[in-house]
């Protein structure tokens, strides 16, 4: 098999070269002292932030941790649930959409997620987007700003790393099961034990399934995640992981126009259920396995040796359909239906050596890696262009009006082979003097890709071969000095890129990355008890080199230029030994800096950025009579986007509210709980692409369920 052909080069490679990190040990016992790895677990855990077991209060950057604890008390069964209250994230924007995760970061979208520090393979350029359950996670961690110093390609917004569960060295077992609105049913199951006195073990088990928000449509689910850890010294442990996630029913992209969603139409305004799809052709499903394994070692010397390898195989089917516009009566939609079938198949790899050096009053925590990922997709696409595709009256809507045996899906058809290589190659330098800390990152990556294209119109042949070879270099500086009192003024630059297809019509050259730059100045404080925590940050994000387009699209250059500026702030506090508070606060000034073909973009915001998100949870823990008993709630506002991108109008804000519950009885490991999402059934917009294109956002949900541990 190709792949595991070139892994076994791979591995010779970098046993050969040693180009590679480790994270360093679970704890630190002094500031001087080299760290230790105790090989059990998540010995081999490294933070997001850094890479490194440098702990987030700690770090130069803007990260925020959402722990176990937390995703329970909040009853987050999903990650877009997970980061609703998270400073400078948006997830609401196609909240009702499950085929991905698409969160907006300091102004910028992404759809790309990270699992256990590998970028979950997709090419970026279609609807395979692999997804990892809430409840097969152990944390999630966020990292705001750009990334690529550390890894490689990512958007300038930041990245979000879902921290895999691992054997926890002791016998444990929990069962769940939830039922909830919209016909939801959930059982779950969460085990870990021993299988020899060096051989631990768990596994996750989930299956659900639910109606989807929009009428006629339905999500069924089915987790499994084994994960076995040997123990093979007190020096070295091997972790072995698989995942595997069947999704036969999903929710696709299916958007509405602004008439009856944000407009009154002759009818009024459409429901928080409105569909626009057909019941016979829309259809999502995915499957995904992954395989991969963690390698631990410790040398004499106290360097660590890192190695984490994961093999994906994913499939998904989509057929949907799009609108294009609806007639003078402003209550008929005209639709296109399309069909995409997507295949990948490839691997990440990423080596880490790590070790620390004392020169007299300064340590020095140095880390090396080399990451490399390979994949190859194929993508059929169909599109019937508006040919024979019924038409829906919104006012009335009939979801049972294709034909699919009759539908001319082959008009319009695209065949695309896409291969993907990128290499990194990367450094990291944390200096510890005193009080002072000083990060230092460089990073060259090196990217290509070949996108084979066949296209047939109406009979018509003829195709295209899109070639990509770029290198980039990206780097941080960061620094954080650390008061007796608990403060922690900081300041960091940080670059990232994305590779850029296509030549420029203008110059006759191949299009350069897209490359960011952030400036950063923040504060964070940690009290002594931990009972109060909180972060702040200002920061300007500058994205360059953005391949612009005249309004008809006949010309394209790489002048355009975006600018983020903004201000974010995150405070916990446990006011009282029972009673737990959460606020944080966003604003947000983004808009188009240079764009040389559509002057008329210039001091125009984005689509799907809010200008402000704020948000308040609480948690009240009764003791007494009600002892076992929490109960919690939140609100969370987010401000006004923009229509479309010439700013012709806005998408309102709203204001949603949130309530859990959890009783755990007495001298029992069992728990009950529940959740009620927008609380109030609030109907609105979470955002619009253009007047054509708006997505209804999430109505309310609530859920029920019972855990047991044994």
């Amino acid at each position: 098999m190709k792949y595991l052909n070139t892994f076994n080069k791979a591995i010779l490679a970098v046993s050969v070269a040693q180009i590679c990190q480790v994270g360093y040990a679970a704890e630190q016992n002094s500031e001087n002292e080299i760290e230790r790895i105790d090989v059990i677990g998540q010995a081999s855990y490294r933070s997001t932030a850094t890479k490194s077991t440098l702990s987030p209060i700690n770090s130069p950057v803007s990260v925020s941790v959402l722990d176990q604890a937390l995703l329970n008390q909040r009853q987050a069964d999903s990650v877009t649930k997970a980061l609703r209250y998270v400073s400078g994230v948006t997830t609401e924007s196609r909240a009702s959409i499950t085929i991905f995760d698409q969160f907006n970061m300091r102004g910028f979208d992404t759809y790309q997620s990270f699992y256990d520090g590998l970028p979950l393979l997709t090419n970026n350029l279609w609807n395979l987007y692999p997804q990892v359950d809430a409840f097969a996670t152990e944390s999630i961690e966020v990292l705001k700003g750009p990334a690529s110093s550390l890894y490689g390609l990512v958007p300038p917004g930041g990245l979000v790393n879902q921290v895999a569960k691992y054997p926890t060295g002791s016998e444990q077992a929990m069962v769940r099961a939830t039922i909830g609105s919209h016909g939801m049913l959930e059982l779950g199951a969460d085990i870990s034990g021993q299988l020899h006195q060096q051989l631990d073990y768990r596994l996750v088990l989930l299956g659900k399934k639910r109606d989807g928000q929009q009428v006629t449509t339905e999500n069924e689910r089915i987790t499994i995640a084994p994960t076995v850890t040997l123990n093979l010294s007190e020096q070295t442990s091997l972790s072995l992981n698989a995942y595997y996630q069947n999704d036969p029913k999903m929710v696709p992209s299916t958007p509405l126009p602004a008439v009856g969603t944000l407009y009154s139409a002759p009818y009024g305004k459409l429901a928080s259920d409105a569909y626009a799809g057909d019941k016979n052709w829309n259809h999502f499903e995915r499957e995904v396995l992954m395989l991969g394994y963690k390698l631990n070692h410790q040398f004499e010397s106290g360097w660590t040796f890192l190695q984490k390898f994961r093999f994906t195989d994913a499939h998904g089917e989509q057929r949907n359909l799009y609108n294009n516009g609806l007639a003078d009566d402003q209550q008929t939609l005209t639709r296109s239906a399309y069909r995409t079938n997507e295949n990948i198949e490839g691997f990440v790899l990423d080596n880490q050596l790590a070790g620390l050096i004392n020169t007299g009053d300064v340590t020095h925590h140095l880390l090396f890696g080399f990451d490399y990922q390979d994949s190859e997709s194929d993508v059929n696409y169909q599109d019937t262009l508006g040919t024979q595709t019924a038409s829906i009256d919104l006012s009335n809507p009939n979801h049972d009006l294709l034909d699919i045996t009759q539908l001319p899906i082959d008009f319009y058809s695209e065949a695309h082979d896409i291969n993907i290589q990128q290499k990194g190659l990367y450094a990291q330098d944390e200096i510890k003097f005193s009080k002072l800390s000083v990060i230092l990152n460089a990073r060259f990556d090196k990217f290509n890709s070949q996108d084979k294209a066949d296209n047939v119109y109406n009979g018509s042949e003829y195709g295209s071969n899109t070639k990509i070879d770029q290198d980039q270099f990206s780097g941080r500086i960061a620094a954080m000095y650390n008061f007796e009192s608990g403060l922690r003024p900081y300041i960091n630059y940080s670059e990232s890129f994305e590779p850029a297809s296509g030549v420029d019509s203008v110059t006759n050259e191949t299009f350069k990355p897209t490359t960011a730059q952030q400036k950063e100045l923040g504060l964070k404080y940690q009290s002594d008890d931990n009972s109060l925590t909180f972060s702040s940050a200002y920061f300007i994000i500058t994205k360059q080199n953005v391949v612009v387009n005249t309004p008809d699209f006949a010309l394209k250059t790489q002048t355009g230029e975006v600018e983020s500026k903004g201000f974010e702030f995150e405070l916990n506090t446990q006011i009282t030994d029972d009673f737990i508070l959460t606020t944080n606060y966003t604003h947000l000034d983004m808009e188009v800096t240079k764009d040389k073909l559509d002057p008329e973009l210039v001091g125009k915001t984005p689509v799907w950025v809010a200008q402000e998100m704020a948000s308040v949870w609480a948690n009240y823990y009764f003791s007494n009579t009600l002892e076992g008993l929490m109960l919690g709630g939140g609100a969370r506002y987010v401000g006004k986007s923009q229509l479309d991108k010439y700013n012709t109008d806005t998408v309102p804000s709203y204001t949603l509210l949130d309530a859990v519950m959890a009783y755990k009885l007495a001298n029992h490991d069992v728990q009950i709980t529940g959740s009620v999402s927008n609380l109030t059934d609030k109907r609105f917009v979470g955002a619009c692409y253009d007047a054509d294109n708006c997505w209804m956002g999430a109505d309310r949900t609530f859920e029920l369920g019972i855990q047991v541990g044994f």
